[in-house]
């Protein structure tokens, strides 16, 4: 029965794609930093919570910039070529933010590692986009996202036991697996880009963004959904301490986000890519409006519980069509910087809305969780109103590549 069940997934997608996906899995599973590197700082490096944050902050801002960089040079130079750059030259940043004592080295190594080693992630997205046709990417999308969670659920237990013995095993551990990951892109996944794809008489990147209104829609209400969902991670454990609830509370209510998406990521995306993506994502943002709101209602842990199942069910959705969406949107030669923008917008939100959040949280308590809902049902619309403009350019995107 499981040999069957995993049959019937590698027949269908290429072998480059699952190199990748091991790659990201193993990764993701010795991905150790970034889980404990605020309480590396604060106790290792003797740094105040507010610098600490500053640190964090300029890891999310190298995150942001290395999607547009990334993305770019994607295009520019290769899918493969950017993705070893990226992943045999970031490891040395890594390593110096574990052994670098002072505030500034400590800053700078974390932006450079942020901005160096994130520019994989467009061109690993370029890549899906290239080896798997455009019925199949949702599933590919989808699984690829299973990966990330499924490493990450178990990453924070092995870096505990890791970090019991030694921080600076978690940096070199955890740079070790990006080089492992550079190996498993060195020999199994090809270039993907077509090399007719480069030539010159393709407009460029400038020429074509400032005629793509209907992209920046899509990005923009895919920056109304980043904005919603980090909550969950920023504001939504202040709260339910307001409520009395204990931070080991919070801890297994938000570990029941990972398991749901372990539990129904391997399927969801061949369901989700029987229906129109567009609608998809209206259900998606629709979800995460509603789960948040749910907050507002919410004084026990049961109830912020079944907050976090809903609106899981919509990072879910949107993690499995909004890749492959941009991907069909996307001119074929700019594929890489198409998903370079998508990944910039979760950065751009991830900057954003702790700040937003924390305010709203202080100003208007509860105010917050209807305000999400409100966002939420907004950027639902919005996606019913570009559905059919989106339908048309994917249409019309997949009679001009045949």
């Amino acid at each position: 029965m499981i040999s069957r069940l995993a049959s019937s997934f590698t027949a269908e997608l290429p072998r480059p794609f699952w190199v990748m996906w091991w790659g990201t899995f193993l990764n993701r599973l010795c991905g150790f930093v970034v889980p404990f590197l605020t309480l590396f700082l604060t106790t290792h490096r003797a740094l105040t919570p507010v610098q600490a944050a500053v640190v964090i902050s300029a890891f999310g801002l190298g995150g942001f910039l290395s999607q547009l960089v990334g993305g770019v040079f994607a295009d520019r130079l290769g899918r493969r070529k950017v993705m070893l750059l990226a992943l045999t030259l970031s490891p040395p940043f890594l390593l110096a933010l574990g052994l670098v004592q002072s505030y500034p080295l400590i800053l700078g190594s974390a932006f450079l590692f942020s901005l160096i080693g994130d520019m994989y992630r467009p061109a690993a997205n370029a890549a899906i986009a290239d080896l798997v046709p455009p019925e199949r990417r949702a599933q590919a999308y989808g699984l690829m996202y299973w990966a990330i969670n499924l490493g990450f659920a178990f990453a924070p237990v092995l870096a505990g036991l890791i970090a019991a013995r030694s921080y600076t095993l978690l940096f070199v551990a955890d740079a070790a697996t990006l080089l492992l990951y550079a190996v498993f892109i060195g020999m199994g996944v090809p270039e993907t880009r077509a090399g007719a794809v480069v030539s010159r008489g393709q407009p460029g990147a400038l020429k074509v963004l400032r005629h793509e209104p209907l992209l920046f829609a899509f990005v923009g209400l895919t920056l109304l959904f980043g904005v919603v969902m980090t909550q969950g991670f920023v504001t939504l454990p202040l709260a339910m301490r307001a409520d009395g609830l204990l931070e080991g509370t919070y801890g297994w209510v938000i570990s029941l986000n990972g398991l749901l998406i372990v539990a129904v990521g391997l399927f969801s995306s061949r369901f989700l890519s029987r229906f129109p993506a567009p609608m998809v994502l209206s259900v998606a943002l629709g979800l995460a409006g509603v789960g948040f709101g749910l907050n507002a209602l919410a004084d026990t842990a049961t109830g912020y519980a079944l907050a976090v199942l809903v609106w899981t069910l919509g990072e879910v959705a949107q993690a499995a069509v909004a890749p492959g969406l941009v991907a069909a949107m996307a001119p074929e030669h700019l594929r890489g910087t198409y998903a370079g923008l998508l990944g910039a917008t979760w950065g751009l939100s991830a900057l954003i809305a702790p700040l937003l959040g924390s305010w709203a949280l202080e100003r208007y308590g509860d105010g917050l969780w209807w305000g999400c809902l409100g966002v939420g049902l907004l950027g639902a619309l919005g996606f019913v109103w570009l559905a059919g403009p989106l339908q048309r350019r994917v249409t019309l995107e997949r009679q001009r590549h045949g």
